[in-house]
This record gives structure tokens, C-alpha cells and sequence, in this order.
């Protein structure tokens, strides 16, 4: 075969089916066999396909053949050697620049229109450590005596800017061109399929999310076939599900749940899930989703003690935890609080306290021991910097992996991106920060989330619970978000099942989403779970249905800058691929980065924008959500939203799904902190305070404090843009400069910079 050719209305068709735009559906499997000569099997309710003497035809029953774009495979051999997802990539960027072509729309930042008659589309985001691969495509082919006839020839793929066009294989498609004629024997072509097909050209258009009110039945024909694999496959072992943001894995694990038990009730066998999330935030948005899309889902919810049959739980850790105390069962008074993520704030306020304690009354004599590196951490570091690091030493370190024990404490191995404790003197003088922490709990009469995690750890890592799990331990545990969780939470989750379906963890992960350097590497998941990640089922979802590719791109630069600077950060998207069609591609905005002369300025314009994509995209207020990168700028925000009459809600917690709600009621902006953003997704969004010494913190401050912050801010800034759909606005003070995390995406063009 030598070349492919394309019409024009196959073109349009190719970028407006949602089916085409990823690897992981049947469809796009279908296409790439043909675009790489494997097989010539094609079945499309529209798309027609015929194979001639020289090449193939994909046309439809609206026959173009005045335009058209054609895939010269003489000298074109972008898809002999790629796998299925770069073939679909390259496919799908060279048709929808094709489609931008002809409808005379302008070019993306992945296109470049060479002086002459060529154009170069970059298919893969850019980044400095890898060559970058183009598509050459001639746009002369109209000039070539082609009477009233526009035709695109794609003639090279690779990182060769001067290979040459050739139109041999032009001229003998044309011949054939006139040949071709619509049959509908050539498409799926059943009365009983093309009304079929009308259904699904329904389902095709509407604007989906995880909140949408399908039903099951309905979300099967989105799903991707690694998704259908993961979701209708029954549980016989450890799962991991691995993806980025926007991948789905929080809905595919809804569905599996959802499967699994309807084919329990089915078979009349006793089953019992539970569902594990985070925060009760998250809790209830989990709650809404099964309800919106299991009508039966409360006849099987356990719920007051009461256990159906075939049943599932949906709690988070603390509350399990609480619950299974035994006769040491805490009162409702005794918790910090009872959302674990209320829990973790308060706890930096008791820190807090202990920290200024000690300091004040302990660090003159301990400042004359203590390493330099710690000491200039203590006296060099921004105290709400510190207080964050000090809270996850606590957690992780002290309570999770030493027990609270100093001897244990002294032996640990440390996190690349910590504190940097040298030597016994540094650790010693953290045990009494840890110490006066701890004293003030018990003043107090409460305790934190650790307290009740590792207590239930103890009382549930007994015979008399070995003995009662076969009776109250479930047969399967989903884990929603395990990044957030942190060591001492893992190490509970294998207890939670019956002890013969005790590797039954099915857990969702996306490492890249957890703030800072947690210390959880696969190894720690293996110990931490008690089950070999060699034998455990990966799923690995690489369609990213939230965001456009443009948004994607940045979140991608974003992450390589981290795994540039970090060697244990991981960049899960890598590879990823697009879902948004020709009609999505219509809504979407490039990234913008502004800067403003000050903070009184960014939040003006942070409003301004939004209401100007409000309008322009009639769009709902509640769609948009404003990020604060800190308190000090979240309460201005609010203050000047008040003044100026805005509608507003704050978010309170992750994935506040009631203040949301209050939102959508009263069509009102949503405001929030930047660690709140998690697991939701919004048209549209801006970012305020972006800047240098701010995001991240000023390196001005002590190194390893810097590193961690560094760290962690990639990790926010991440999260945050891959909560948008179709656009960002970044804002940042002029006088303070870029973003350290931000440069390498001006550079490579991803955002569009603006002074």
C-alpha cells in the first residue's frame, strides 16, 4: 500500500468520533491495523473504506472529492514505527490541523506554518531531553494542476526538516478518486445498525463527566477497553490502577464495584465490599456518584449496622478505624475531628504551639550540638514552610515508621526530601518537639488521625480479630486516592478483609497527585499491603478525558520539571493521550500566564477574566473555578468579592461537594485553596499568585527545606491545572518574576506569556 487517502467528510468524521481520539478504544485499534498495513478489516456505521490497486480510500456517504488529505507512505512512515497510542496521536493531530486548514480556523501551538508551503504539526509534547518528532505536511498540492481540487500530502515523520515532497502517489489517488463511489455496503449498513448508530450519536455529543447522571448501563459504551477490562473482570487478587489525573480511575473503580456486586445479586452470593476514601468530603461526592448511577445502589448499602447480603461500605480510614477500637472506643469528643483532612489542619495548630514551645525554651541549648543543616532549617526557614515539614516528619516518620519510639526512630533510612537531620542530636531535638506535640494531646484529653490509625492497628493485629474478621472483614477493599494516604494509614488496609481474600486490594494511584515526598516507592506498597506487585494486576489508563491536550501539555511540562529536578518523581503522563474531539477542541483556550504590577491587580483581573470567559463561552459561574495560591491571597479574594458584589462559595475541604452544590444552586464563582482542588474538574479555572518566591517558596530559605517545597509545590501546581477542561489563566506579580515551574512551559511555548 501506498498511500491513504482521506476526504474530506471522512476527515471531519475521524475528528468528531470520540472513539477515534484514543488507542485504548476497539475502534482506533481497527484504524491503526489498517494505517500500518497489518490488516484491512473495517467495520463504521459512517466511515466507509476501500482498498484500490495503489493505496486505500476512507470516505462517507457526503462524498468529497474536491478536498482531502492524503498520507504519502513512500515516504511517510510515521505509522510503521510506532505502537497503537503514537500512531493515534500523530493520526489525530494531522487531521485536526487538516480540519483547521480547510474550515480556514487558526493554527495551535503544536502547528507551524513554515515559509513556502509547508507545516509542521508536533504531535508530542515538548521536553528538553528528548528529540523532538514532527509531521511535514504540503499544503501546494492545489497548485499542481489539480484543476479546482485542495489536497493536503503528509510526507514525512521523524526530526527531519528538509525532507522532500514528492506528489507520484498524489497523482495516481486523484486517478483513482474518480472511481469511488459510495455504498453502503461498505459501512455497517443494517437498518437495525444505523439505528443504532443514532443512539449512540446521542450519547456521541453529550458533555460528560464523573458527575453526570448516565447509569451504568449507559457509561459502558465510553469506556475504553482497558477501562471495560478493568471494570467487568472479577476480582482474584491484588489490583493496582495506575493514571493520571483525568484518567477515569475513580469512576472505573465505582463500575467495578458496581459489577461485581450486581453479579452477586444475580447469583444470590454473599459478597461485601468496602470502599475506602480519604476524607468524608470525598465520602459523600463517592455516595452521590454510586447513587446517580446504580438506582438499587441504597437496598445494598451497609449502613447503621445494618449488613445486606451481598453489601458495600463506603467510609474512610478514620472512621473504620474509630469503629473497630473495641472497648478503647474514643468518644465524639476525643477526635481533633472526624474528617481526617480537618484533623491534619488542626494538627499543624498543636504543632504549631510545640514548635514555638521548644523553640523558646529548648534551641539555645540544642542550637550548640544539632548539625548546621538542621540548625539553619530552624532558623532560615519560613515557619509555615517548617510547620508543614514538621507535620509530616511527625506522621510519617516519628508515629508511622518508628512507633513513637526514639531507638526505631534513630535507625530509619530518611526520605530524599525532608528535613535535614544529620545526626542523634538533630533527631533528639525533634523527639522533643514530638514530645511537647504529643503532651499537649493529652492535656487536651484528643487524638489525631495517626493516634486512632495506629491504635486501630493494634487492636485489629490480634487473634481476637483474626478470629472475628472471617465473620465482620469483607471479601474485596477498594482504596480511592491511595497517594493521600500516608504510611501508618497503608499499613492498615490488609487487615480490613477476610483472612482468605485478604490480598483482594483493589487501589487506585497516581503518585504524582500526593504533596511531597512521601516516602511510598512500590516496595513500601508491597510490604505496607502484604502482597507481591509482581503477581498484583496492573491497569494502566492512559486517556485523559478531563483535560485538552493544551492543558494536558502543561501539566506534562510541569511534571518533567520535576523529574528533572527530583529522581524519584514520576510523570504519569508520559505517553498519554487525548479524548477531546473536533466540536471539544472548539471550546478550548490556550494556557495563559499574565503578570500584574500586585496582588490587589491579580485579583481584580482574576475576576475580570473570569467573568469575560463566563460570557464569551456561556458558561455558568459555578464552572469556573479561582485558585489562591495562599491564605493571605484566598482571604483577599473573598474580601474583594464581597466589596465588588460576586457571587462566591469557598471550598472547605477536598472535593467539597456540598459548598459545590450551593454553587451550581445559586450559579456562584468558586473559590479555593490550592490543596483543596483535588478530584474535581471545572470548565475553566484561574490560578492567582504564581510567581517567583511563592511558587515555590523563596530559595532564600534553608536547602533542604527549599527541595521539599520545591517538591510539593509541582505536585500542587499539577493537581491544579489538570482540574480544568478548556481553560487556564495563570497570574502572577511582575516585580517577583516566573515561576521557577513554570519557565520550560513559556519556553516550549505551552503557555502563552503575557507582561
Amino acid at each position: 500500500m501506498n498511500y491513504i487517502y482521506i476526504t474530506y467528510d471522512a476527515i471531519t468524521e475521524f475528528a468528531s468520533d470520540r472513539f477515534f481520539q484514543s488507542a485504548e478504544y476497539s475502534e482506533s485499534i481497527m484504524l491503526c491495523n489498517i494505517l500500518r498495513g497489518k490488516e484491512e478489516k473495517w467495520q463504521h456505521n459512517k466511515i466507509a473504506f476501500k482498498l484500490v490497486k495503489n493505496g486505500c480510500f476512507f470516505y462517507t456517504e457526503k462524498l468529497n472529492k474536491k478536498r482531502g488529505i492524503i498520507f504519502d507512505l513512500s515516504t511517510f512512515e510515521g505509522f510503521l514505527k510506532n505502537e497503537n497510542e503514537r500512531i493515534i496521536t500523530i493520526f489525530q493531530k494531522t487531521i485536526k490541523y487538516a480540519v483547521r486548514y480547510f474550515e480556514k480556523l487558526p493554527t495551535t501551538t503544536c502547528e507551524k506554518l513554515l515559509p513556502g508551503s509547508t507545516t509542521i504539526v508536533y504531535p508530542f509534547p515538548f521536553t528538553a531531553t528528548k528529540d523532538v518528532d514532527k509531521v511535514l505536511i504540503d499544503r501546494n498540492s492545489s497548485k499542481q494542476d489539480r484543476k479546482d481540487r485542495n489536497i493536503l500530502t503528509v510526507f514525512f515523520f521523524g526530526n527531519n526538516d528538509k525532507a522532500k515532497v514528492s506528489f507520484t502517489n498524489l497523482n495516481k489517488a486523484i486517478e483513482e478518486l474518480v472511481n469511488i463511489r459510495y455504498n453502503e455496503d461498505l459501512v455497517n449498513g443494517t437498518k437495525e445498525k444505523r439505528q443504532t448508530a443514532l443512539l449512540v450519536t446521542d450519547l456521541n455529543t453529550l458533555n460528560i463527566s464523573i458527575d453526570s447522571k448516565i447509569g451504568y448501563e449507559n457509561w459502558q459504551y465510553y469506556l475504553t477497553e482497558n477501562q471495560k477490562q478493568f471494570v467487568t473482570s472479577l476480582i482474584k487478587g491484588p489490583e493496582r490502577l495506575e493514571g493520571a489525573a483525568g484518567t477515569g480511575k475513580t469512576l472505573s473503580m465505582i463500575l467495578k464495584c458496581i459489577y461485581i456486586l450486581k453479579s452477586k445479586i444475580d447469583k444470590l452470593e454473599e459478597y461485601h465490599i468496602i470502599f475506602i476514601t480519604h476524607s468524608l468530603a470525598t465520602k459523600e461526592r463517592i455516595i452521590d456518584i454510586f447513587q446517580n448511577n446504580w438506582s438499587e445502589f441504597e437496598n445494598y448499602q451497609e449502613k447503621n449496622g445494618s449488613r445486606p447480603i451481598v453489601s458495600i461500605f463506603i467510609t474512610t480510614l478514620q472512621e473504620w478505624s474509630a469503629n473497630h477500637l473495641g472497648t478503647n472506643s474514643i468518644a465524639e469528643n476525643e477526635y481533633l475531628d472526624k474528617d481526617a483532612s480537618y484533623s491534619k489542619a488542626i494538627q499543624i495548630l498543636y504543632i504549631e504551639q510545640s514548635y514555638d514551645f521548644v523553640m523558646k525554651n529548648h534551641w539555645n541549648a540544642y542550637s550548640l550540638i544539632c548539625s548546621n543543616e538542621f540548625s539553619s532549617f530552624f532558623n532560615n526557614t519560613p515557619k509555615e514552610n517548617l510547620l508543614e515539614m514538621l507535620q509530616q516528619e511527625i506522621a510519617v516518620m516519628i508515629k508511622g515508621r518508628a512507633g513513637g519510639n526514639f531507638d526505631k526512630y534513630k535507625m530509619l533510612n530518611r526520605p530524599q526530601y525532608s528535613i535535614p537531620i544529620k545526626n542523634d542530636a538533630d533527631k533528639s531535638f525533634m523527639f522533643v518537639i514530638f514530645n511537647n506535640y504529643q503532651h499537649s494531646l493529652e492535656m487536651v484529653g484528643q487524638y489525631d488521625s495517626d493516634d486512632i490509625t495506629l491504635s486501630a492497628l493494634g487492636q485489629i493485629n490480634t487473634p481476637i480479630w483474626s478470629r472475628r474478621r472471617s465473620r465482620e472483614g469483607y471479601d474485596a477493599c477498594f482504596i480511592d486516592e491511595t497517594h493521600l494516604f500516608n504510611i501508618n494509614e497503608l499499613s492498615i488496609f490488609h487487615y480490613i478483609n477476610k483472612p482468605e481474600e485478604q490480598n483482594n486490594i483493589i487501589f487506585a494511584i497516581d503518585k504524582s497527585q500526593a504533596i511531597g515526598d512521601w516516602g511510598i516507592t512500590n516496595k513500601s506498597l508491597e510490604n505496607l499491603f502484604n502482597i507481591s506487585l509482581n503477581k498484583t494486576e496492573e491497569h494502566k489508563f492512559k486517556t485523559v478525558f478531563r483535560s485538552s491536550p493544551d492543558i494536558v501539555n502543561l501539566a506534562f511540562n510541569i511534571l518533567s520539571s520535576g523529574a528533572t529536578l527530583f529522581t524519584n518523581f514520576e510523570n504519569p503522563l508520559d505517553y498519554s493521550f487525548f479524548n477531546f474531539t473536533k466540536e471539544d477542541d472548539r471550546k478550548c483556550k490556550k494556557p495563559v500566564y499574565i503578570m500584574h504590577k500586585d496582588d490587589d491587580t491579580i485579583i481584580k483581573n482574576a475576576f475580570d477574566w473570569a467573568d469575560n470567559y463566563s460570557k464569551e463561552m456561556n458558561c455558568l459561574k459555578s464552572n469556573i473555578l479561582i485558585i489562591a495560591t495562599t491564605d493571605i491571597l484566598l482571604k483577599e479574594m473573598e474580601s474583594y468579592a464581597k466589596r465588588c458584589h460576586k457571587p462566591f462559595e469557598v471550598l472547605q475541604s477536598r472535593s467539597d461537594s456540598k459548598t459545590i452544590k450551593q454553587a451550581i444552586d445559586g450559579n456562584k464563582y468558586i473559590l479555593s485553596g490550592i490543596d483543596y482542588v483535588g478530584g474535581l474538574e471545572f470548565d475553566a479555572l484561574v490560578i492567582a499568585g504564581v510567581d517567583k518566591g511563592r511558587v515555590p517558596p523563596s530559595k532564600d530559605s534553608n536547602d533542604g527545606a527549599y527541595h521539599f517545597m520545591n517538591y510539593a509545590w509541582h505536585n500542587r501546581m499539577y493537581v491544579a491545572v489538570t482540574r480544568a477542561k478548556y481553560a487556564i489563566c495563570i497570574l502572577g506579580v511582575q516585580s517577583r518574576g516566573v515561576s521557577p515551574i513554570l519557565e520550560s512551559s513559556i519556553y516550549y511555548r505551552v503557555l502563552d506569556y503575557q507582561e
